[in-house]
């Protein structure tokens, strides 16, 4: 029964976040299509990308740089809001833990993917209810802090916050978006899943099945 993740496995992690996000850029961006400028699933793709390149470029020595090094790639390629959200998801749990830290227990990783939440709700103004990412991410966060103090292995503690951020981006299809371009819309967004929610999914999706 795995119950911590060495600097391997979150490079493994990283490598299929890129691999799932490639796979899905098409299907996200038609998510976005709708109630945003429908470029959302290219544009992360070309900042994950970016991330990989840099991770070979520097060969960051421990997980803590690794993290910081994949989301400083992601906000200085993409720009605008969504680099530095997303880029701030990977970047801000990096800084939560020290460099000399080499494996990462379930107690540890949800204080990691919180300080990520609270850091991108500060940063984007938003809360649960405004369909955003933060609709996909906050469910999975409260799902993982849940697991950190059960008796759980590693890798159901990542499918069941997979599942979380999975049924919170399908939530936001019943919501009016409140932030952003696609606020724009207004009730028009009603009947369309976040594009940033279901990246969020992508995104945990893709780390459960690295494990």
């Amino acid at each position: 029964m795995k119950s911590q993740l060495t600097f391997d496995d979150f490079l493994i992690a990283i490598r299929k976040i890129n691999d799932i996000i490639q796979e899905n850029k098409i299907v996200l961006s038609k998510l976005d299509s709708t109630i945003g400028d429908g470029d959302h699933g290219i544009t992360i793709a070309k900042g994950l990308e970016s991330a990989m390149e840099k991770i070979e470029e520097k060969k960051p020595a421990n997980i803590s740089d690794l993290l910081k090094t994949t989301g400083n790639a992601i906000t200085i390629t993409i720009g605008g809001v969504a680099g530095p959200i997303f880029g701030t998801f990977f970047s801000e749990m990096g800084r939560t833990i020290e460099p000399d830290k080499e494996t990462i227990d379930i107690s540890v990783l949800a204080s990691m993917f919180s300080a990520a939440l609270e850091k991108i709700m500060r940063l984007g103004g938003a809360n649960p209810g405004d369909k955003t990412m933060v609709d996909a991410l906050y469910p999975a966060v409260e799902s993982i802090k849940q697991s950190s103090s059960e008796n759980k292995d590693m890798k159901t503690v990542l499918e069941d916050m997979a599942l979380a951020a999975k049924k919170g981006a399908e939530s936001t299809k019943d919501m009016v978006s409140k932030k952003g371009k696609s606020s724009y819309s207004g009730k028009r967004s009603l009947g369309f899943e976040d594009a940033g929610a279901n990246t969020v999914y992508f995104i945990l999706k893709a780390f459960s099945e690295a494990i």
